[in-house]
């Protein structure tokens, strides 16, 4: 399966229309401002999902990159070298990562590798998640961050065994989204060392420690698989039924084997 080349000026377009898309549907968390450890709640992560799918990892990171920025600056934390040095490069790596190796065909090793990633990640952060909300006696979270671990691991183990042809999406939103929620935990802690966090946040004015990393790590990814797994690939399906050129072209030995 072979994607085709998009102009640059088509990427430019997309990649602002991506950004718009994504800060303009973020304005909504002005009307439902739910905030966990100094994120965000985060559902139109499936917005640059979508993009990176379909546009490539370009368009969607450029986009989800800028998108952030202008979020950040306008209704969020309104800290325009926090959302710099850390807003943009993780939502910018991340989407980038999951455009990348969606829209890649790898060796049958290298596919196992990539799903047992995939799959490690929403069960060490569940199973941590779960360790923060029972030491906190919050079973109620508890058991939803257990709940939303599972189901992640099940769509994409579910899909590999089917062999359906999302499971690569699958794969690749898993990793893309743990990386670039580790940047969100690791560079919001390091921050914190360095300049003073913004106080809408309400974390304080000293350092953060180490284990907090984990938490904004864990609830960054938990809160946020379920709408890309969810989400973008009817969201993609839809888009290329109704223009079919946005669809990837298939070889014939490609067609052969279908």
């Amino acid at each position: 399966m072979k994607h085709r080349s998009i102009p640059t000026s088509l990427r430019l377009v997309t990649a602002a229309i991506n950004a718009a898309l994504y800060a303009g549907v973020g304005a909504l968390w002005t009307i439902f401002p739910l905030t966990v450890f100094g994120v965000r709640f985060w559902p139109q992560v499936f917005i640059p999902a979508a993009f990176s799918v379909i546009f490539g990892p370009w368009v969607g990171g450029v986009g989800a990159g800028i998108g952030i920025f202008i979020a950040d600056v306008l209704y969020g934390h309104h800290d325009a070298l926090l959302s710099m040095l850390v807003g943009v490069p993780s939502n910018f790596l991340g989407f980038f990562i999951i455009g990348w190796l969606a829209r890649r065909d790898f060796a049958r090793t290298t596919r196992r590798v990539l799903l047992f990633v995939s799959l490690l990640i929403p069960i060490v952060l569940a199973a941590y998640g779960a360790y923060i909300a029972s030491g906190a006696s919050m079973l109620t979270n508890q058991v939803l961050v257990v709940v939303i671990g599972v189901i992640s691991v099940v769509s994409i183990l579910a899909l590999s065994v089917l062999r359906n042809h999302w499971a690569e999406f699958e794969v690749a939103a898993s990793i893309g989204l743990g990386i670039g929620s580790v940047i969100i935990g690791l560079g919001l802690v390091l921050y914190s060392y360095i300049f003073a966090l913004p106080a809408v946040l309400g974390l304080g004015n000293g350092g953060l420690p180490i284990p907090f990393m984990y938490a904004v790590t864990t609830f960054t990814y938990i809160s946020e698989i379920p709408f890309i797994v969810l989400l973008t690939p009817p969201v993609v399906a839809a888009s290329r039924a109704a223009f079919p050129s946005l669809g990837p072209t298939h070889s014939k030995q490609d067609q052969t084997v279908a």
